[in-house]
């Protein structure tokens, strides 16, 4: 039973991603703002860190995959996405403490990175007509500080679980 806690949570996140764009981002600021919630990346950012990186790599390119079929148009990007920011976390923070302020800013860069990339992808295909200026107006400050406020709730306690759900994968 135990070990099915941490595929729940990841999937309930990326289910509460789906309510909470559909229902609040429509609707936020009057429609000038556009709400992307990455609860679900911050779960996988969290446990990049604190928890088993291949475990963590498997569950990324999963969700990664799942995320591409019910939310976006093209598979294959954040299928991409997902496992890099898992990777590129793992080995950030080789170098750097693994405090939760210090993850949160992380968790905070990477959500930054793949808006980003996603935003240039869709950009280059003539899906999104949006100027760079009005993304990180519209879309990227609204996006960054949802997701904050999300970890700021949500940090402590995924912490303090993910490191005692290693321990005790690795002690069995």
């Amino acid at each position: 039973m135990k070990r099915f806690i941490l595929p729940l949570i990841l999937a309930l996140s990326f289910y509460f991603e789906g309510v909470f764009a559909q229902v609040f981002s429509a609707k936020a600021f009057h429609g000038e703002r556009i709400l992307a919630p990455h609860f679900l990346l911050a779960i996988l950012i969290f446990m990049a860190i604190y928890y088993i990186r291949n475990n963590t790599l498997w569950y990324a390119l999963l969700f990664g995959l799942l995320y591409d079929v019910f939310f976006t148009e093209i598979i294959g990007i954040n299928l991409f996405l997902f496992p890099a920011a898992v990777y590129l976390t793992t080995k950030v923070m080789k170098v750097l403490q693994s405090n939760v302020f210090i993850a949160i800013l992380v968790a905070l860069l990477n959500m930054a990175a793949v808006e980003f990339i996603v935003y240039q992808f869709y950009r280059l295909i003539g899906h999104v007509q949006m100027t760079m200026v009005d993304f990180v107006d519209i879309r990227l400050w609204p996006t960054l500080i949802l997701n904050l406020a999300f970890l700021v709730i949500v940090a402590f306690p995924l912490k303090r679980w993910l490191v005692f759900w290693r321990k005790e994968l690795l002690d069995d």
